[in-house]
């Protein structure tokens, strides 16, 4: 890995840039990546995203045990509820890529130029200016922290400060059994048989974009020298400088190994976890993470029409988690 530092004109001479100038263009890069050129994005689906799946689990009543005689004849054949019995699959994240040109530098003379430490003048290569902005700036990028143009999740399904709503719809929607139609005291109630809906819904969960500006606000940024067409020394204007930062800067998000930006959802603890294959770096979450929760215990109802003789064991209790699932992001 070799870090140069980039020459400039001051007004009066031609300087070094300090660190704090070099800190600044790798935060114009993150700046940058919030535009609408990014090539890593994430878009709300109907179904089917290419991002992992989560499940919404809720408890399962037990059978229904019914005779013409009393209550007390339904004990001995009566079942359990069943922990997560049944679920709903939400895949609705999905990651378009597009593959930027690899950078060329035909004549050597496209990026910054350097003291080359003999009192000449170089211009950076290519890996130079890897190394010496856009791989921290990858870095910045895949933090964890509400980055320009990066995504997150949030419960919030309006109003986020410094981000905007990919899509209205829910990524993902937590329910369980709806206790409420019970009670949850196991006496006698005239809910036997069960019919129509009998889940409510707990949270639900949103896929936001961090505005541009958000990290760093606008950075301005020292515009080092290069090499013009005339071999004359000459300052980037802000557009030229954006130019070729972008152009490293995408195509390594894009396709370069190890310094490529992906999103995964992996789920982080319970009954449903996994792993990220291929994740180069230590992979950061994204926003709120996801609960898929269901109830802890059960009640016995009991339900009297005529004759016969209901008995149902339904879910009750308080919430428990089954899967905390996350959105990451990460290198790779």
């Amino acid at each position: 890995m070799t870090v140069r530092t980039p020459v400039y004109w001051d007004g009066s001479s031609i300087a070094q840039m300090s660190a704090s100038q070099i800190t600044t263009i790798k935060q114009r890069c993150v700046y940058l990546f919030g535009g609408a050129g990014r090539p890593v994005n994430l878009t709300y689906v109907a179904s089917d995203g290419s991002l992992r799946r989560m499940l919404d689990t809720s408890d399962s009543p037990s059978a229904e045990v019914s005779n013409t005689r009393s209550f007390a004849n339904n004990t001995t054949s009566l079942g359990n509820t069943t922990d997560a019995g049944t679920s709903t699959t939400y895949d609705h994240i999905n990651q378009i890529l597009t593959t930027p040109s690899d950078p060329t530098d035909t004549n050597n003379k496209l990026y910054p130029l350097y003291y080359d430490g003999s009192g000449n003048f170089q211009a950076m290569s290519k890996t130079d200016m890897y190394d010496t902005f856009i791989n921290d700036a990858i870095d910045l990028l895949v933090d964890g922290n509400d980055r320009d143009g990066t995504y997150r999740l949030s419960t919030q399904p309006t109003t986020l400060a410094n981000h905007t709503l990919v899509n209205a719809n829910p990524i993902f929607v937590d329910t369980r059994f709806d206790k409420s139609i019970h009670g949850g005291d196991g006496s006698i109630s005239e809910i036997l048989p069960l019919s129509g809906t009998t889940t409510a819904e707990i949270e639900k969960w949103y896929l936001w974009r961090t505005n541009q500006g958000t990290s760093y606000g606008t950075p301005s940024v020292q515009s080092p020298l290069y090499i013009n067409s005339d071999n004359d020394l000459q300052s980037y204007s802000t557009a030229e400088f954006d130019s070729v930062l972008e152009d490293l800067l995408f195509y390594s998000a894009a396709s370069r190994n190890t310094y490529s930006i992906r999103y995964e959802v992996k789920g982080v603890s319970g009954t449903d976890t996994s792993e990220i294959i291929g994740n180069n770096s230590l992979d950061k979450t994204r926003g709120d993470v996801v609960t898929d929760t269901t109830l802890d215990s059960q009640v016995r109802i009991n339900d009297q029409d005529a004759d016969t003789y209901r008995s149902q064991n339904l879910p009750s209790g308080a919430g428990e988690t089954e899967t905390t699932y996350a959105l990451k992001i990460y290198r790779t």
